[in-house]
């Protein structure tokens, strides 16, 4: 399934609040005035929606699956469209236990990082979402904000994860297959190919259980009842949907 505007469907510290300043010096109060306009906000409202994450006041401290952060995200969707902005949800929103850290400065971290990776995110798409599931993002936030006050904790996250992700493409580049290499692997390719088709049924299933539970039921569901990571049943979603199409 293709990372694009046309292909996303919905089903990866410390929290801030949304109105301190940004790396555009901007704030609640100096909103760009497209984003201040109703129909930004109700559509990033409207898309958080689809992907299960719920917009709260500034003075409720973040479940997982929550944010505080739609300053933020309205200047991200104002700035570079809905598409870009549908990137960003994805790689936050779908990977492991990353749907509990969307605050102001991971949006615009993970936003500098999809228009800085384009060839990660349009043509090594699973990869890109496999590696944020492995990224330790709150962790990493935590070092961060050691820095607070000496260097902007949005291009020190952004520099921090960017780090990451180069690790992890190389690691790829070199574990490369050869034709004896993979002759040799081909009953773990075989297993592998069995646990896939087994990921995408148990993904129906829960596609169907999240079709019968009424709004702000389904994290609870997944958290109490399924067994499962949140990430691990994104995942599984996300593959059962690509596999109907």
């Amino acid at each position: 399934m293709e990372l694009t505007s046309m292909a996303i469907t919905p089903a990866k510290a410390s929290k801030i609040v949304d109105s301190s300043p940004t790396s555009h010096g901007a704030t609640a109060s100096s909103l760009p005035s497209s984003a201040n306009d109703n129909s930004i906000e109700a559509r990033v409202r409207a898309i958080c929606a689809e992907y299960d994450v719920e917009i709260i006041p500034r003075n409720v401290f973040p479940q997982p699956g929550q944010t505080r952060a739609v300053v933020t995200m309205c200047q991200i969707l104002a700035k570079h469209g809905e598409g870009h902005y549908r990137l960003v949800m994805t790689t936050l929103s779908e990977t492991r236990d990353n749907n509990s850290l969307i605050d102001m400065h991971t949006l615009w971290a993970v936003s500098d990082l999809v228009r800085a990776c384009p060839e990660w995110v349009e043509h090594r798409t699973s990869e890109w979402l496999d590696w944020w599931d492995r990224i330790p993002l709150g962790p990493i936030m935590a070092t961060i904000n050691q820095l607070r006050g000496f260097s902007h904790q949005r291009h020190a996250l952004a520099g921090a994860i960017y780090y990451r992700l180069c690790a992890f493409a190389q690691e790829r580049m070199a574990s490369q297959d050869t034709a004896g290499s993979l002759k040799a692997k081909m009953p773990e390719l075989r297993k592998a190919h069995k646990s896939k088709e087994q990921a995408i049924e148990l993904g129906r299933q829960l596609l169907s259980v999240k079709a019968t539970l009424p709004w702000g039921e389904w994290l609870p569901w997944v958290q109490e009842r399924s067994g499962l990571s949140y990430g691990t049943v994104k995942r599984y979603m996300r593959l059962a949907e690509a596999a109907g199409e």
